[in-house]
């Protein structure tokens, strides 16, 4: 018996009842409730930040992706016992960026195979003696022992002879999107869903790669990163640089009407502007969805920041950006639309937000640390654009609350305009761009207009957003009003402090009629670093 007729067969099929539910919740849970098409849905998602194990031992490869697999599977456990229905998981989260390191068959060795979603086959019942499916069956076998939604990210080894395919245990058609390198295998970035019982329904491989050699671009539809779950709620996939793109995010919320995102990311802070709360708030915001984000945890290279982002519902986010914070897990509750009609189990819920590290009770340990991944007084490296090409006025010190006013102009008749009060002593520059920017050490351009107010250090447009110079002390800006004529309709509003924190989305309020958008606040700002808007004219890419 193969073994896709073994998953098919009634043998299998019955284990999937009644046994397969978690020990520790009694039946009456899981009576299911009835989910209608249009309605409003709660569900409670579980993001991760994770800083993955990444010592390369005896093992190799495998003992990486071995022991995040382990833990992953843990934080599963513990957002399960939070109520959680969806867990999501941070990219690079199984294999680390380890991987960026390594090549041939040691590259090899952190690499997996993934099951064609049209087999709706569960890794979980593979007996199949190989190290590239331990962390696939590990993490289905998770889904299945919890009944949660699981979403990971994972190096896939895609097979594109006839060789290759044959070592693949779960049947996959030969890969054609590429020419076959000599290895016999094509090298993706891949999200991976798991449903309650383990099954991989969906796969997506991220198309918008950032300095990842070893990858191939996905080349399928936008439609393969959507998936829709038991609860009625439909969610689209991206991972990481996807979104600062059309697609597949963008794309799929306008194309589909989807209002709830899956994002797993290993971010990289570009100041004032990429900053990863603020981009990943403000693309919430802008489009009107809640995005549920599980990022890398290594501040040395710039990698942190995860959360909860309703711009959908009532505006809140629950996230951690904090150098010290170690792996975390937020939980927390979701409002949303039902996509389909159904049933969907009931489970216990938490309300509101519930934050798990490391340091507390619910401690999950990470092999070679007494403290999990936690290394305290880190460093926390920053990444600056070029401003100079900026248009710019230099805002007056504050020393009364009389109102003043400015305006500046740069290409492709933007014009953004700005009235506000401040009785601050420090230095602001309120800023215009449209063009070209460069990303990525120069690697990658992307068109944005931007409208904002930027701190600086002194009148040295150099000098703005230095926060990894010493701070100044509190003071307040505003109140003010931000407005500019855009070109396009994809304006994402950002504002943050010094302390890198987001300002509460209900602080402030954004008007648009048509491509002009209006930002305001009624009350002043303390420690403002940047505020107002990044537009992406998508269409002018280089």
């Amino acid at each position: 018996m193969t073994v896709y007729q073994l998953y098919h067969s009634k043998w299998f099929l019955s284990t999937l009842s009644c046994s397969s539910l978690p020990a520790n919740l009694p039946w009456s849970l899981w009576v299911p409730i009835e989910v209608v098409a249009g309605a409003g849905v709660k569900y409670t998602g579980a993001v991760l930040e994770y800083e993955p194990y990444d010592e390369w031992g005896e093992e190799g490869g495998l003992g990486i992706v071995r022991e995040n697999s382990r833990v992953l599977a843990e934080y599963v456990n513990l957002a399960k016992t939070q109520g959680a229905d969806i867990f999501v998981a941070p990219e690079y989260g199984v294999t680390s960026i380890k991987l960026h390191q390594v090549k041939g068959d040691d590259l090899f060795s952190l690499m997996h195979y993934v099951p064609d979603p049209g087999f709706l086959f569960a890794p979980c019942i593979l007996e199949v003696d190989s190290s590239n499916i331990e962390a696939i069956r590990t993490l289905s076998c998770a889904a299945l022992e919890n009944q949660i939604y699981v979403i990971v990210d994972m190096g896939e080894a895609s097979p594109c002879n006839i060789d290759t395919a044959s070592k693949n245990p779960f049947g996959n058609a030969i890969d054609n999107s590429y020419d076959c390198p000599e290895s016999g295998y094509i090298f993706y970035n891949t999200q991976v869903v798991f449903n309650r019982n383990g099954t991989v329904i969906a796969r997506y491989h991220k198309k918008n790669l950032f300095l990842e050699p070893e990858f191939m671009p996905g080349t399928e539809p936008d439609e393969q990163a959507v998936f829709t779950t038991d609860f009625g709620v439909t969610f689209t996939l991206q991972v990481c640089f996807d979104i600062a793109f059309l697609h597949p995010g963008v794309t799929n919320i306008e194309t589909h009407g989807i209002k709830d995102v899956v994002m797993s990311t290993s971010w990289v802070d570009i100041l004032p502007f990429i900053i990863a709360p603020s981009v990943q708030n403000g693309w919430s915001r802008g489009l009107g969805v809640n995005l549920l984000v599980s990022g890398y945890h290594l501040p040395e290279l710039s990698k942190l920041g995860s959360g909860i982002y309703r711009g959908f519902s009532n505006m809140a986010h629950d996230y951690v950006y904090d150098p010290e914070s170690g792996n975390k897990l937020i939980v927390s509750e979701v409002e949303s639309v039902a996509s389909v009609s159904g049933k969907s189990p009931s489970t216990p819920r938490k309300s509101g937000k519930t934050s798990l590290s490391p340091k507390g009770n619910n401690s999950i340990r990470v092999r070679g640390s007494a403290e999990g991944s936690i290394k305290l007084g880190r460093d926390h490296l920053f990444l600056y654009d070029d401003l100079s090409e900026f248009s710019r006025e230099i805002l007056v010190h504050g020393e009364s609350s009389e109102p003043h006013q400015a305006e500046v102009c740069h290409q492709d008749g933007l014009c953004c305009s700005l009235s506000y009060t401040s009785t601050s002593s420090l230095n602001y520059t309120f800023m215009a761009y449209s063009g070209i920017l460069v990303e990525g050490f120069g690697v990658y351009k992307v068109y944005a207009q931007i409208c904002s107010v930027v701190w600086c250090q002194t009148e040295d447009i150099s000098t703005c957003a230095r926060v990894d110079d010493q701070l100044p002390e509190n003071d307040e800006f505003g109140p003010f009003t931000i407005t500019g004529n855009f070109s396009v309709g994809h304006v994402y509003p950002m504002f943050l402090t010094r302390n890198l924190t987001l300002v509460q989305n209900d602080l402030y309020s954004i008007d648009g009629n048509g491509y002009t958008l209006t930002m305001s606040t009624e009350v002043p700002t303390q420690s403002l670093m940047t505020t107002g808007f990044y537009a992406r004219w998508y269409q002018r890419d280089p």
